[in-house]
């Protein structure tokens, strides 16, 4: 067997079929280009853990960067899992849903199986990451999203998340954070600012209404004076 059919074998071991079906993706995103290129970069360069915190205002697109992100590199790993982690019963339940798709492409992950009850969410998170953790499972991406609220110093917020014990804690795999806070760091940190381009701007104006021609005449005179 040669290395790269053992590397194939390997990762179908592991593989679960590319979904974001829980993830509401915006009809008329306006991809980031540059930011897309920085996080590849970031996501696939240097060995160990590769990590993005995408950090940035409410409703700025760090949700929907990262949905474009895992869209556009889903191909790249051999499984793309997304997780709600605004707070602890979020992203518990989110590991059970994985849990749930594991099992649906591995039958056989008996650890997992015996204890598919919601009242077990504890033992779920354990299990999913114990699987993620395995020597041979190293080319998976995890999105956690809505991380705004981190455990850091001096924050007494009852709702406050530490993502440290949600992390799988193998040295290996990818993983993206998009959070409002910039207290959060881990790995490579990307601030997501307002759109500069102001034809990007009006792309989505235009798409949004579906009006023909916002890009062109007074109003894009208008707009471009105004940066």
């Amino acid at each position: 067997m040669t290395l790269s059919s053992a590397r194939i074998s390997s990762d179908e071991s592991f593989s679960v079929v590319f979904s974001l079906s829980e993830v509401s993706e915006t009809e008329h995103f306006v991809a980031r280009q540059e930011e897309l290129n920085a996080m590849h970069k970031a996501l696939s360069e240097g060995s160990g853990r590769r990590a993005v915190t995408l950090h940035g205002l409410g409703g700025i697109g760090k949700t929907q960067l990262a949905i474009a992100y895992a869209t556009a590199h889903g191909g790249d790993y051999s499984a793309v899992f997304w997780l709600n982690i605004k707070d602890e019963d979020s992203v518990k339940q989110s590991y059970s849903r994985i849990a749930r798709r594991i099992l649906q492409e591995h039958p056989s992950a008996s650890r997992l199986s015996a204890i598919m009850d919601d009242s077990k969410l504890d033992e779920i998170v354990a299990a999913v990451k114990r699987w993620l953790e395995h020597a041979k499972n190293t080319r998976w991406l995890m999105v956690f999203d809505n991380y705004d609220i981190p455990k850091v110093p001096g924050n007494a917020d009852p709702g406050v998340v530490d993502i440290r014990q949600f992390l799988p804690e193998a040295h290996h795999g990818s993983v993206i954070v998009t959070t409002r806070s910039s207290k959060v760091s881990i790995g490579h940190r990307m601030k997501v600012g307002k759109l500069e381009d102001v034809r990007d701007s009006l792309q989505i104006l235009s798409d949004g209404s579906h009006r023909e021609g916002v890009m062109d005449g007074e109003l894009f005179e208008f707009l471009y004076m105004q940066c």
